[in-house]
């Protein structure tokens, strides 16, 4: 693929920059690349999912609990059994997942969970897509695709689909294409179906919340507000059920969710791509650096939802989360890709902007860009 081919077919944000201030950013961009990369090949690194074996682990066990539920029994009572047996630590409600996606996919005929979420994950890459394509041009929409269908396979692999990440994850990039399509309803109802699969998708519900005040669509506040109220109510639930199965001498984590990870588990997160788990890791790193650049250059209502929720995201996971929780990156890993397709576009702007050698092959006759005003950003 060409450099002009990465170009999007509307100028970002950066390609206005003047020559000294695109070159500053481009330094910049290759200072914190190289600390980025750096942290991937030192002892700072973290992250085991590429590794040739890592045993029976969690896709087991949401296995053999859906088995549980498939002959039978309740989930909780199956949960219980499947984490005792195979020593998980349950002291803390932490450690006990909400009964969505397991019990869904346990109480469905073999095989209907699967191709439900395969089919929403379908319609995911179809309208993203769409907007795309509409709002950047055909050929960004290219590069964001290939990136997203690497984020959204999982779903038709025969383990990784049960896994509460992975649905949270499709659902939220199905909120975030609803928002592209002004369809704010059904971003709102996606967005709380992925909270209800996985307490991880609350920092993108909070960050379109507050947007929706900030806009005073309150008919949409008041969407996420019910949807808050009412997961509060499942959650006390849950907690209800969790509770009585609790024993006296569970067993509990040696270490807290505290871990100051910082951008060793933040690049682990973000590796969870298949594309990229099939790659160093320190091109993890890059595209890491590629999709917050991306970031920075959306705009528009959905574009300020996705570069927010990403940055709330990037900063909560420099805190919080164990290095063995690399899978959470199944929630951003959907999110990350529209990022990544716009920094692609982004660079080349930069590179155009800062006037450096081989500027003329990337503009491609971008001359009549630049007599463009700054109102035709893209709009995403």
């Amino acid at each position: 693929m060409t450099a002009t081919a990465l170009r999007s077919d509307h100028p970002t944000r950066f390609a206005h920059l003047r020559p000294g201030a695109a070159r500053a950013v481009l330094s910049s961009l290759v200072v914190a690349g190289l600390l980025l990369v750096a942290i991937t090949l030192s002892p700072w690194r973290s992250g085991f999912a590429d590794a040739a074996s890592r045993g029976a682990g969690d896709v087991a066990l949401y296995n053999a609990t859906i088995d549980r539920i498939g002959g039978g029994e309740t989930y909780y009572s199956a949960a219980k059994a499947e984490l005792e047996v195979r020593g998980y630590p349950t002291r803390s409600i932490l450690n006990w997942r909400t009964p969505l996606p397991v019990w869904l996919i346990g109480v469905l005929p073999v095989g209907a969970g699967q191709v439900l979420l395969t089919l929403v994950a379908v319609g995911v890459l179809a309208v993203a897509g769409h907007v795309v394509t509409k709002r950047a041009g055909l050929r960004l929409a290219l590069t964001t695709l290939l990136f997203l269908t690497g984020a959204l396979l999982p779903v038709a692999l025969p383990g990784p689909y049960v896994m509460s990440e992975v649905w949270c994850g499709v659902l939220l990039a199905a909120s975030l294409v609803c928002y592209g399509i002004d369809r704010k309803g059904f971003a709102v109802a996606c967005g709380l179906a992925a909270l209800f699969v996985r307490e991880l998708a609350a920092p993108y519900c909070l960050v379109c919340g507050f947007f929706a005040m900030g806009e005073r669509r309150w008919k949409e506040v008041g969407g996420w507000l019910a949807g808050a109220l009412a997961y509060a109510g499942f959650y006390a639930w849950h907690v209800s059920q969790v509770l009585p199965l609790i024993e006296a001498d569970a067993r509990t984590h040696a270490e807290g969710w505290l871990q100051l990870g910082g951008a060793a588990f933040v690049i682990s997160l973000v590796q969870m791509n298949v594309y990229l788990l099939l790659l160093p890791q320190w091109l993890s790193a890059i595209y890491l650096l590629v999709a917050l650049l991306g970031f920075a250059a959306l705009d528009g209502a959905w574009g300020r939802r996705a570069a927010w929720a990403a940055c709330v995201y990037v900063l909560a996971f420099g805190f919080v989360g164990q290095p063995f929780n690399q899978y959470w990156g199944a929630v951003i890993a959907p999110l990350f890709c529209f990022g990544a397709g716009q920094g692609m576009a982004a660079i080349v702007d930069l590179w155009r902007a800062a006037r450096l050698p081989g500027t003329a092959a990337l503009s491609g006759g971008s001359a009549a860009l630049e007599g463009r005003r700054t109102t035709t950003f893209v709009r995403w």
